[in-house]
């Protein structure tokens, strides 16, 4: 509950009157099959959805097109995606010409940047070679320099990274191409010790393979180590196409650290496949509690999100039910799902905006219903759907009705509803006195109950007015009885 405090100065003589100002929602019953969206409870922000341009076919594939770029990270028409984060790899050769050309396209874009080494330079590790081995203890430091150098690089070429990776996957060492094994006390030694001296992007670590958190549970329990991370990335492979079980990582998310899912693979294009990812995206954000999901590649025809000719797949559309409405800065909201059996999600931006994004992993249509509370929403929303037959295809627009609508979600399907809040919250925009009477002007969504509580000692609240405004502006007026005591207002939205 949200409150705003106010204190009038009057010119005469007397108690101040204090005014505070609850934005409450409208109730709902329970219905059969529906769910609730809770505008006030809020969880994670989200930071973005994306790809990888990691072992492209050089010449053909990376660097990427602009023309692709435009097909990956645009917004002008249903046949962009709309993504958010890019994943590029730091060549260990200090290449980093196709990085950061990729790079810059996607900022321009409106992206972010995450980089991850698959191997520091061969000189610095115990195999002398990219692939295996360890990095050497006596080459921390000029690692960590390295890292920033080349945060730095991109920076300076209009590039600034969003994070910058210690390693990918140091749990699993590769024997066919670049890899770097790192126990956790080893990570934790090197966060404490030199991972300050990365200061040109934040610190991300320690994308396992398979979400293993001890490996950054050490990191994590040292305070040191602990101020020099602002991420935590992590890894699905495991368990076939559906990934590791998915749980949430309080560790991080107590210590103020954001967790990234960076990197998944399927071999698979199919739409059941593809929903099965959607379940996977659902997952991370409402069990993970994560806030940014990103895709092995995004160009390919075995797991990319557009094919080798440029051309969006069905997961590609898939994550677009997210990525095209759930922006960078959204922030993700409580939903109760107490019947049905559809995966629902529901995330809110600025200025009043919101996406409802609903998976249905089943091979029967289901009938959902939507509820609001703590918010008015405008008269209709806006469905978009991926399925068998449809790709980030719009919809007709659904009426909202006493703040629910119901919708029939097809088999093996995406549907996000996007829509807008009213009119902002309930608001009393000011107070004053005047012949015993206390006049407020409120502002707020038409035709709904307002009702107006007192206190006098911000505990009991009792009832003091209310009414239906089809109209506002509109000025309340209450008799004040007790000018010896401070008085304290609050307006809700509902009966």
């Amino acid at each position: 509950m949200i409150f705003t405090v106010l204190q009038l100065k009057p010119c005469r003589p007397f108690v101040p009157l204090a005014l505070a100002v609850a934005v409450v929602g409208l109730a709902f019953s329970a219905r059969a099959a529906s769910c609730i969206v809770d505008w006030n409870d809020v969880h994670q922000r989200i930071d973005g959805f994306g790809g990888g341009v990691v072992f492209l076919n050089p010449g053909t594939l990376d660097p990427v097109t602009s023309a692709n770029m435009d097909t990956l990270y645009g917004t002008s028409n249903s046949s962009q995606l709309g993504l958010t984060l890019l994943r590029v790899r730091i060549d260990p050769t200090t290449n980093w010409t196709t990085a950061r050309l990729d790079a810059q396209k996607a900022v321009a874009r409106g992206a972010g940047v995450l980089a991850t080494p698959w191997t520091p330079p061969a000189g610095m590790k115990d195999s002398a070679n990219a692939i295996g081995g360890s990095l050497l203890p006596a080459q921390y430091t000029n690692y960590a320099n390295y890292l920033n150098r080349f945060a730095a690089y991109m920076a300076s070429n209009g590039a600034p990274l969003k994070a910058i990776s210690i390693q990918n996957e140091p749990d699993f060492v590769p024997t066919t191409y670049e890899g770097c094994g790192w126990t956790a006390t080893q990570l934790q030694t090197f966060c404490h010790n030199v991972a300050g001296q990365i200061t040109n992007a934040p610190v991300m670590m320690p994308e396992s393979a398979s979400y293993n958190q001890t490996i950054s549970d050490p990191t994590l329990t040292d305070s040191v180590a602990t101020a020099n991370v602002t991420f935590i990335g992590e890894h699905l492979y495991g368990n076939g196409d559906a990934g590791v079980t998915i749980v949430d990582y309080p560790d991080a998310h107590n210590k103020g650290k954001p967790t990234w899912m960076t990197e998944f693979l399927v071999n698979d294009q199919t739409i059941p496949t593809a929903i099965t990812t959607a379940q996977q995206i659902h997952d991370c954000l409402t069990v993970g509690n994560m806030s940014a999901y990103i895709w092995w590649k995004c160009l390919g025809d075995a797991n990319g999100l557009v094919n080798a000719s440029g051309v969006p797949q069905i997961r590609g559309f898939v994550m677009a039910q997210w990525s095209r409405f759930v922006r960078p800065g959204f922030y993700r909201i409580g939903v109760t799902n107490d019947a049905g059996s559809a995966a629902v999600s529901a995330y809110k931006g600025v200025n009043g905006a919101f996406a409802i994004v609903t998976v249905n992993s089943n091979s029967t249509d289901v009938a959902q219903t939507f509820s609001f509370t703590n918010c008015a929403v405008t008269n209709a929303v806006m469905p978009w759907i991926t399925s068998s037959n449809l790709s980030l295809a719009a919809q007709a627009a659904v009426a909202v009705t006493d703040a629910s609508f119901t919708y029939t979600v097809p088999a093996l399907s995406v549907v996000t509803f996007v829509g807008q809040i009213s009119n902002g919250p309930p608001r009393i925009n000011s107070i004053s006195l005047a012949g015993g009477k206390v006049r407020m002007p409120v502002s707020g969504p038409t035709n709904y109950d307002y009702t107006l509580q007192t206190s006098t000692n911000l505990v009991n609240w009792q009832v003091s007015l209310r009414t239906n405004l089809s109209t506002v502006p509109f000025t309340l007026e209450e008799t004040n009885s007790t000018l010896n005591a401070a008085r304290f207002y609050r307006l809700k939205l509902g009966p």
